[in-house]
């Protein structure tokens, strides 16, 4: 696959390509940025944990003392 010069400038300055592979609309983009949307879209395979972990919610032992927060916070 070959780019233009102007698709060449956009990848380099992060912007997405739209490409077409064998009649299949791609998006190109650099290495870096696609790494770091991999990790934010990594976060969903996360959900379960946070939801075992949170499940007793608000009603959880120790949780009232967020209703006394100012209280207890140190000065």
């Amino acid at each position: 696959m070959e780019l233009s010069a102007e698709q060449i400038q956009a990848v380099e300055n992060g912007e997405a390509v739209s490409v077409t592979v064998q009649h299949t609309q791609c998006v190109l983009i650099r290495a870096d940025i696609y790494e770091r949307v991999k990790a934010i879209l990594g976060i969903a395979e996360a959900y379960p944990l946070l939801d075992e972990t949170f499940r007793e919610g608000w009603e959880a032992p120790g949780m009232a003392d967020y209703d006394r927060y100012d209280e207890l916070k140190p000065q």
